[in-house]
C-alpha cells in the first residue's frame, strides 16, 4: 500500500489534476474561505473571484444519496455535452459503467465531507482522439449548515470535437479522496473494487487515495 502525505495544501504530482492551474486556483479559493476550518458556505462563493475557473465550474445540489444536479454550469461543460448542463444530474457526463462509482464518490463529497478529484477519460474512436480530464469536487454548506452543495469543475486536455462527450474513470491513475476534519491527515492508496457485473467484472481495480482525517 502506497501512502501519500497531504498534511498541507501540497499538490502531489500523482494526484489527478495536480498540475492544472484552473483546479489549483479553484481549490486555493475554496481553502481561503474555510474560516476556522469550517466548510465554506454556498453564499460565500463570489463568481468574479473565480473568473478563470468559471467556464469549467459548476455547483451541485444533493437531491438523494449519490444523486446531485447541476444548479450552475460553465460554458465548457455545455461544450462537452453539446447542451445546457444546468438542471442535469452529474451522471450525465458519464457512461453507464462508471455511474455507480461516480455516485459513491459524489456521496463521499457530501457525507464525509471530502475533497474528491477523479481522473477522467473519454475513449477515442476512428474519427476522434481520446479526451482526458479531471473532475474536482469541493463541499459547501447550505443556509441550514448542511453539506448539500458542492463547488466543482471539470477540466480537459484536447479537442472536444463536435459530438457529446461521456467519460469513464481513468483506471491508470489515482482517485483523490481527502476527508475533511480538524486537520488533514495522511492519504492512503487502496483499491476501490467495482462490483462484478457481466463484462465489467474483468476491469482492473482503481487506486483510491483516501485521507482519513
Amino acid at each position: 500500500m502506497t501512502v501519500v502525505n497531504d498534511f498541507s495544501f501540497r499538490r502531489d504530482s500523482d494526484m489527478p489534476g495536480a498540475n492544472h492551474p484552473v483546479l489549483a486556483s479553484l481549490e486555493s479559493y475554496w481553502r481561503a474561505l474555510r474560516h476556522a476550518r469550517h466548510i465554506p458556505a454556498r453564499n460565500d462563493i463570489r463568481p468574479h473571484e473565480i473568473d478563470t475557473a468559471l467556464p469549467h465550474a459548476f455547483i451541485l445540489q444533493r437531491v438523494a444519496p449519490g444523486v446531485a444536479r447541476m444548479r450552475v454550469a460553465g460554458q465548457q461543460l455545455h461544450d462537452l455535452l453539446k447542451m445546457d448542463a444546468r438542471g442535469m444530474p452529474i451522471s450525465t457526463f458519464f457512461q453507464a459503467p462508471a455511474r455507480e462509482q461516480i455516485a459513491e464518490l459524489v456521496e463521499k463529497a457530501f457525507s464525509e465531507p471530502a475533497i474528491i478529484a477523479v481522473p477522467l477519460v473519454s475513449q477515442g474512436t476512428i474519427i476522434r482522439t481520446p479526451l482526458y480530464g479531471t473532475m474536482l469536487l469541493l463541499p459547501l454548506r447550505d443556509e441550514e449548515g448542511q453539506t448539500s452543495r458542492v463547488l466543482g469543475a471539470i477540466v480537459t486536455e484536447g479537442n472536444h470535437g463536435n459530438r457529446p462527450r461521456r467519460f469513464t474513470i481513468d483506471q491508470t491513475a489515482n482517485i483523490r479522496v481527502d476527508t475533511l476534519g480538524i486537520k488533514l491527515a495522511a492519504a492512503q492508496t487502496m483499491p476501490l473494487v467495482a462490483k462484478a457485473k457481466g463484462p465489467d467484472a474483468e476491469r482492473p481495480a482503481l487506486r483510491l487515495v483516501v485521507n482519513n482525517g
